[in-house]
């Protein structure tokens, strides 16, 4: 079995006749008929059912066509990657604002060095917009946290997406370096009682509200800023992925700490994945490639 085999079938089942695979694959008829009745031959069946208003795929078919494509993708990726430097295109991702400085820092600052030609773009979107990002085509590769009840995993698996986990992060209680229970190593249960949570007036917002009853107050704010202000005022705490939102400006300047939760009954694990659709260009596969290999480097330090 030869690549030209399979290329010459996928080019056929594409243009739905061997003539008009020919022309788009700039060879004779007879070239492309000959390799496809040669793979078939191999195989010991029929892949095309041919008529006189042209081809369709038999059973058989079908699945090699599916198979054939990612070979043929494959041995794409493989050529391309002795030729970082010399392929062009562009990626489009959608990712929640949190993720995104580590995102562009540590995946696209890196992957744009070994292929200079290859422009990448990063929306941030909120968790609800992520799906719909990917449905619309504006970006076909998408990095999000995986939160309680907006079913972002079972969406995409529904549109026939790949879904692979980046990094397994940790809630945090995030404080503001001078309220007096910052220097507490250790917060307690109790300790909760005693402070408020901030969290956002949203209705999705289903993991903070899932904390709000352990407290002793809560505030519902529109924006982000808003919460962080209250945080740092030392008027309420927020929670948040430990390793993500330490990115924070604020939290970099140490305006902010963060502190384990207090609560072991509840899981507060925060999954980070990546999720792309069923179609990619070769230079979002390789984007793709480079980012289930890197993302979680350096997140431990």
């Amino acid at each position: 079995m030869r690549l030209e085999q399979l290329e010459y079938f996928v080019a056929t089942a594409d243009a739905g006749a061997i003539s008009a695979a020919a022309q788009r694959l700039g060879i004779s008829q007879p070239a492309v008929s000959a390799a496809v009745r040669s793979l078939e031959k191999e195989l010991g069946s029929p892949l095309l059912k041919r008529g006189n208003s042209g081809v369709s795929l038999t059973p058989l078919g079908r699945l090699t066509y599916k198979d054939a494509r990612s070979i043929l993708e494959l041995a794409q990726i493989i050529r391309a990657r002795g030729k970082n430097a010399d392929l062009g295109g562009s990626v489009s991702i959608c990712a929640r604002p949190l993720l995104s400085f580590h995102l562009t820092s540590s995946i696209v600052l890196p992957f744009k060095k070994l292929h200079p030609r290859i422009d990448v773009f990063v929306h941030n979107v909120s968790g609800l917009g992520i799906i719909a990002d990917l449905k619309s085509g504006r970006s076909n590769i998408a990095v999000t946290l995986v939160s309680i009840g907006l079913k972002i995993r079972e969406q995409a698996r529904n549109m026939g997406c790949e879904i692979v986990p980046l990094y397994m992060d940790t809630r945090k209680i995030f404080i503001g370096s001078g309220h007096p229970l910052a220097k507490k190593k250790n917060l307690t249960a109790e300790d909760l009682k005693t402070l408020r949570i901030a969290y956002y007036s949203h209705s999705q917002d289903h993991v903070s509200s899932r904390y709000a009853p352990y407290f002793g107050g809560e505030y519902r704010l529109a924006t982000r800023d808003d919460i962080l202000d209250l945080v740092i005022r030392n008027e309420a705490v927020f929670i948040q992925a430990g390793a993500m939102f330490r990115h924070d400006y604020r939290v970099r300047k140490g305006m902010m700490v963060a502190k384990n939760i207090p609560l072991p009954d509840i899981d507060h694990s925060a999954p980070i994945v990546a999720i792309r659709t069923p179609e990619i260009s070769l230079a979002e596969r390789l984007f793709w490639e480079f980012l289930i290999d890197n993302f979680s480097i350096g997140l431990q330090r």
